[in-house]
């Protein structure tokens, strides 16, 4: 029986109330509509008129600016634009091999052209690593060797040597091999003994930037400056973007000077990839 007086009540407001409710909300929407439109009319906004410009098209002019733009997107296409020097030359992940186009990089006489950037790039990274006082030029001499034995024993290979008047550096480059037995801690004995009283480090670069597992006791991570391929070419890129700017815009640049740019672009992307 409560039910049924309930269904009841509910019929009936859906009869009698509801549609009351609905023709107000109706009636007051009709009203704000209204009101709109009279106080739109009290604005004394003009009719505004788009005038469409007649566009004079000269098909003899667009015939010849198409025909002119037919060589720059052919050069553009062409497969040359994509050429990588260290490709050819067959780097891949060979450590000798890249080990090589490196020093000739961090080498302030190289062929590349941009002079001691790249090294000096390098030696402020190593400052900063070490948080003491590093020098930041190479000085009156700088001699770069790859494939040394700096002192002499032929068991020890270091990848990278840098003898410079100021300092004393060795690169240890790894990418897929593995640490040799006590690696880190010879060669910081070695560069200890060749530096003479200079400035000395041994700098450990790898695909992740990690610390060495063969540095012993004696040295500490200040004596061996650990990074990344991808921070390296960061580091030497960021010392060069200006000058490549300028190469990228200077009309005269010669054909060998943007080519020695090219290959140190693309060595450097490779850098990024180890």
């Amino acid at each position: 029986m409560f039910y049924k007086i309930v269904a009841d009540a509910y019929e009936w407001s859906l009869i009698n109330i509801l549609p009351e409710r609905i023709m107000k909300q109706q009636d007051m929407s009709l009203l704000a509509l209204e009101g709109f439109f009279n106080q739109w009319s009290t604005l004394g906004i003009r009719e505004i008129k788009y005038l469409v410009a007649r566009i004079d098209l000269q098909t003899e002019s667009l015939l010849s600016f198409l025909e002119g733009m037919s060589q720059p997107l052919t050069a553009v296409a062409h497969p040359s634009l994509y050429f990588d020097p260290w490709e050819i030359a067959g780097l891949r992940r060979n450590e000798v091999r890249n080990s090589a186009v490196l020093a000739w990089l961090l080498d302030p006489a190289g062929s590349h052209g941009f002079g001691s950037r790249p090294l000096v790039a390098l030696l402020h990274y190593i400052s900063r690593w070490r948080d003491l006082p590093f020098p930041l030029s190479a000085g009156k001499y700088c001699r770069v060797e790859v494939e040394t034995h700096p002192t002499g024993d032929e068991t020890n290979r270091v990848d990278i040597a840098i003898d410079a008047q100021k300092f004393f550096l060795l690169i240890e480059v790894k990418i897929d091999a593995a640490e040799q037995e006590n690696q880190l801690a010879r060669y910081c004995e070695e560069a200890k003994v060749r530096a003479a009283g200079r400035e000395k480090a041994v700098v450990f670069l790898t695909p992740q930037g990690r610390d060495p597992l063969t540095r012993g006791d004696v040295f500490t991570r200040h004596d061996v400056p650990c990074i990344s391929w991808r921070q390296l070419a960061g580091v030497i890129g960021s010392a060069l973007d200006d000058i490549l700017r300028n190469l990228q815009t200077c009309a005269d640049t010669s054909p060998s000077r943007q080519m020695a740019a090219w290959s140190v672009l693309c060595f450097l992307e490779r850098m990024r990839q180890f």
